[in-house]
């Protein structure tokens, strides 16, 4: 259900997202919407075209797709609010990735005609959306990195250290397939870590 009562819109995007500037602070404020999501629930499936941007308030989501052989595989798990759930940077095209969300969470949305006006007239807008990009990448990047080079024990205290409590909230088949494991492998390598104390 969406909702514009009784949420600060300026603080959030303020005081969470990081956006500075008067004018772009001004015009998202009073063009987003609230939802509230259930478990499980879908915001977006891969082919569709986004009409609207969102921001994480709360909760867990979850990007993935299917491959060649019909397998599920998770593409990236975020918990950080403020973060932007665009899995393409292209706003216009069709997703390349389903978002699902993993627990009950707060999403807040702002048109994409309102993104656009205001890629159109504002600079700060522009900075705003090339440094959502370039972040976008970097962790895109790094989880490949991780994932190509590094062994399994290592690819998981990885994940542990820069997601602290994610491993919790998550089915261990997703984070598994994330860090490129078998989650019969992950539980393995979890009973083993618990064992030597590590964590």
């Amino acid at each position: 259900m969406e909702q514009r009562h009784e949420f600060d819109f300026e603080a959030f995007f303020r005081d969470v997202v990081g956006i500075d500037d008067t004018g772009v602070l001004s015009a998202l404020s009073a063009n987003a919407t609230l939802v509230r999501y259930r478990k499980g629930d879908l915001i977006m499936h891969a082919g569709e075209v986004l009409d609207r941007v969102g921001f994480l308030v709360s909760g867990v989501v979850r990007c993935f797709l299917v491959d060649s052989s019909g397998r599920d595989v998770t593409d990236c798990l975020v918990a950080r609010p403020g973060i932007v759930l665009a899995p393409s940077p292209e706003l216009t095209e069709p997703s390349p990735d389903s978002v699902e969300l993993l627990a009950e969470s707060k999403v807040v949305f702002v048109p994409l005609s309102e993104i656009n006006r205001l890629l159109s007239v504002s600079l700060a807008a522009n900075q705003l959306y090339a440094h959502i990009v370039a972040e976008a990448w970097r962790e895109h990047w790094e989880v490949r990195r991780v994932v190509s080079q590094l062994r399994a024990r290592d690819r998981y205290l990885w994940f542990v250290k820069k997601n602290p409590g994610l491993m919790e909230l998550v089915p261990n088949k997703y984070v598994a397939s994330l860090l490129g494991m078998t989650p019969v492998t992950l539980s393995r390598l979890r009973s083993e870590l618990r064992n030597e104390g590590v964590q």
